[in-house]
């Protein structure tokens, strides 16, 4: 039955971040330079140590998107895959871990001229997987992130946005509390309208 909960719990939050994106695609050609979108890649490092021991840093690929509410505020949505192979300290077993973080939140942005230096913060949830022979967990957890960043028009609508990160996630697999958190620091390219 719990298994059912989650899995509906988990729909519908897919469901409502699909909604969101939906909606700003939709109204962005409402008005001029309010809508933008970017490919993301980044270097994700764990916060917490156990994590950092079996599984390292890596790469993660994403994407964001936004839409400007008032003067420099805007609504953003975003999502990241992160896939990495790992060794268990004790055993030293093959393991796999795949996270899926969707996040949305407010940004500030101060436009200054071609450079826009920017700070946000938001909420979402992150789907993750772990397989390895002791066995398979399959969950979500709800966490927190920050961000800060730089975003730099290059020609006409084409941007490249220079962003860290920084989020918290604390899910208990199998009874063990662990962070899925970190730290992300990256590059976007991107479009505004």
């Amino acid at each position: 039955m719990t298994t059912t909960i989650k899995m509906l719990a988990k729909t519908a939050i897919l469901k409502f971040a699909f909604c969101v994106c939906l909606l700003l695609v939709v109204s962005a050609p409402a008005a001029s330079d309010t809508f933008s979108i970017q490919a993301r890649g980044a270097y994700f490092i764990p916060s917490e140590a156990v994590f950092k021991d079996i599984y390292d840093g890596g790469v993660v690929y994403g994407g964001e998107i936004s839409l400007k509410i008032s003067g420099g505020l805007s609504l953003w949505a975003g999502g990241s895959y992160f896939n990495k192979s790992g060794v268990l300290t004790f055993t030293e077993e093959s393991t796999t871990l795949q996270l899926i973080p969707i996040f949305g939140g407010l940004q500030y942005k101060m436009n200054l001229s071609r450079i826009s230096p920017y700070v946000g913060a938001g909420v979402g949830y992150v789907l993750y997987k772990e397989e390895n022979p002791i066995g398979k967990v399959e969950d979500g957890g709800l966490g927190f992130i920050g961000k800060a960043g730089v975003q730099v028009m290059i020609a006409g609508p084409l941007f490249l946005d220079v962003q860290a990160s920084y989020s918290v996630c604390r899910v208990i697999p199998g009874d063990i509390e662990a962070d899925l958190g970190g730290l992300k620091a990256g590059l976007g390219l991107g479009l505004q309208f």
